[in-house]
């Protein structure tokens, strides 16, 4: 069992060594730290709060529902968070790698 856990804590050290774990550590942090993302996730998270409760009232739920889509389209399309994705689906790829063998 010492063995696997001595094995388990290398692949750890050369996964945290990997520039594609590292790259992905700083697109994280972009995105976690960037004032306008926060300021677009605080006010997404509003807008679908909104949305839910002006949900009897057609109007004013699609003029939310018009601001959310508008938001999340920017939000989504800034530079730092389409970095991330992809990043993110290049680190999922290599996990899910990682674990076919493993298995």
């Amino acid at each position: 069992m010492k063995k696997i856990e001595e094995t388990l804590e290398e692949l750890l050290r050369a996964l945290s060594d990997d520039p594609l774990f590292k790259d992905f550590e700083k697109a994280r942090l972009l995105v976690q730290n960037d004032p306008f993302l926060i300021e677009t996730e605080r006010k997404l998270k509003d807008l679908q709060q909104k949305m839910t409760k002006s949900v009897m009232d057609k109007k004013a739920h699609n003029e939310a529902k018009l601001e959310y889509e508008t938001l999340k389209k920017a939000y989504e399309e800034h530079p730092y968070v389409i970095n991330y994705n992809n990043l993110l689906d290049d680190v999922n790829e290599l996990l899910h790698t990682l674990k076919t063998i493993i298995e």
